[in-house]
């Protein structure tokens, strides 16, 4: 696997991509708008996305904003204006038939991603940025971050996936409370929420997001496939159902190379251990 830094052929300015060591880092890039949305954004980050599902050399997706944000969400100016990034009011049919294609394309790409993806919210996190944020599998979050949906202030309900992501992973009580009072949590309280895994300071949140999702793409890749599988299958399958599925995917495992490989390095590992304790090193 290479670890020499690709700088990626941009399909907009608006998204920046760079490949190391099996880790494809996408920067959503709109810093003085915090990164709001335009549909050449969402556009660029799904044909980025479809590239990664399905190119070997990419084994982790890491998402981050530029600038001071992650992304804002809808951009309000264009609200403001009585636009759609979608369509003009006077043709409601081809807005929705445009947004459900490129939310499909994004967050619920992202949730149903076959690889392992990280978020790293370096900065607020609001309404459909939020979705794509809890859509990954992983998210690290800076001190000064903010989570927040944001629908509700702005008199809607919520878009690519927010309400069935925060109904998911907070339970209905809170994820009511979050949408009802378009309330915005801390960095700390995401944590003891359970929206985020970790809490890092803001200037080292980058470093500890891209060692991770080193770990990850160095990891055995058809495992770790298997395993989103298994936790996606659980909510939706009963215990047994879920058991017999791990037990074929189990099999199929341990006939391969990966496993065998794992097992030798985890060998040498225990071998080197007793030998310097044999050794007094």
């Amino acid at each position: 696997m290479s670890s020499q830094r690709q700088v990626l052929t941009a399909d907009s300015d608006e998204l920046q991509a760079e490949l190391e060591s099996g880790v494809l880092l996408l920067r959503l890039n709109r810093p003085r708008a915090r990164n709001a949305l335009t549909l050449e954004m969402l556009e660029a980050l799904a044909s980025r996305l479809a590239w990664a599902q399905t190119d070997p050399a990419v084994r982790v997706v890491v998402l981050t904003g530029a600038g001071a944000g992650f992304c804002a969400g809808g951009d309000i100016k264009v609200m403001a204006a009585g636009r759609s990034i979608y369509g003009t009011s006077e043709e409601p049919e081809q807005r929705t038939r445009r947004q459900i294609e490129v939310q499909r394309a994004t967050s619920v790409a992202l949730w149903h991603f076959g690889k392992p993806t990280v978020a790293l919210i370096n900065g607020p996190a609001v309404g459909a940025g939020l979705a794509l944020a809890l859509a990954c599998d992983l998210r690290y979050a800076a001190a000064s971050s903010t989570l927040g949906s944001g629908f509700a202030a702005v008199g809607l309900a919520g878009d690519f996936g927010c309400t069935w992501l925060l109904n998911r992973l907070l339970g209905p009580a809170r994820a009511k409370e979050m949408l009802l009072f378009a309330q915005s949590l801390d960095a700390r309280r995401s944590l003891d929420w359970g929206l985020v895994n970790d809490v890092f300071d803001d200037d080292r949140l980058l470093a500890e997001g891209l060692a991770r999702a080193r770990r990850l793409a160095e990891g055995p890749q058809t495992a770790l496939g298997a395993i989103k599988e298994h936790i996606a299958r659980a909510d939706r399958e009963d215990l047994a159902t879920c058991a017999d599925a791990e037990v074929r995917r189990h099999v199929q495992l341990m006939a391969g190379e990966e496993h065998r490989a794992a097992v030798r390095r985890l060998l040498g590992g225990i071998s080197s251990a007793e030998s310097q304790v044999r050794t007094g090193r």
